[in-house]
């Protein structure tokens, strides 16, 4: 990714210059971001996720918050959503990372690991005993690589689910 010094045509996703600031920031969703919310969660295989009902609901529930990474239009180009909730059996508060995505042009270019520190800084703020990340059942290599560097360990455990 990138450009050679004499090309005229830009980089499709632009990546941060050592020692510059990055060409995105992490800041709070908004009411507005639902269309674009949407397509980034569609990546995830949610289609038909972020219509306004469900962006405005979400957005207001006091156990959830969701950041997004802007691009210097302020365009959503990733999110991540956090809820958090008192729990028993850990004596405090647990925190979930419900979803985690980064429009594809913009991988590897540091967005999610900026959206992950946001949301784990916020845990930090809310006295979290524990942050849980669900993977895919068969995750990448660069998915598991990705979390551990962040310090997620492997909780071996299964999940199942039902509906109500």
């Amino acid at each position: 990714m990138g450009y050679s010094a004499g090309s005229s045509v830009p980089p499709l996703s632009p990546g941060p210059r050592p020692g510059a600031p990055p060409p995105f920031r992490i800041r709070q969703a908004r009411r507005g971001d639902g269309e674009q919310l949407g397509a980034l969660l569609a990546e995830l295989g949610h289609s038909g996720a972020g219509d306004t009902g469900t962006v405005h609901w979400v957005l207001s529930h006091p156990e959830i918050e969701v950041y997004v990474a802007g691009d210097a239009q302020d365009r959503p180009i990733g999110l991540v959503s956090l809820s958090h909730r008192p729990q028993l059996r850990l004596s405090g508060r647990i925190a979930t990372i419900d979803e985690l995505v980064v429009s594809p042009a913009w991988r590897r270019q540091g967005v999610g690991r900026a959206l992950m520190q946001r949301a784990l800084e916020r845990a930090k703020v809310l006295s979290v005993k524990r942050v849980e990340l669900q993977l895919p059942s068969l995750p990448e290599e660069a998915t598991v690589a990705f979390c551990q560097a962040l310090g997620f360990q492997d909780a071996e455990r299964g999940v199942v689910v039902r509906a109500p």
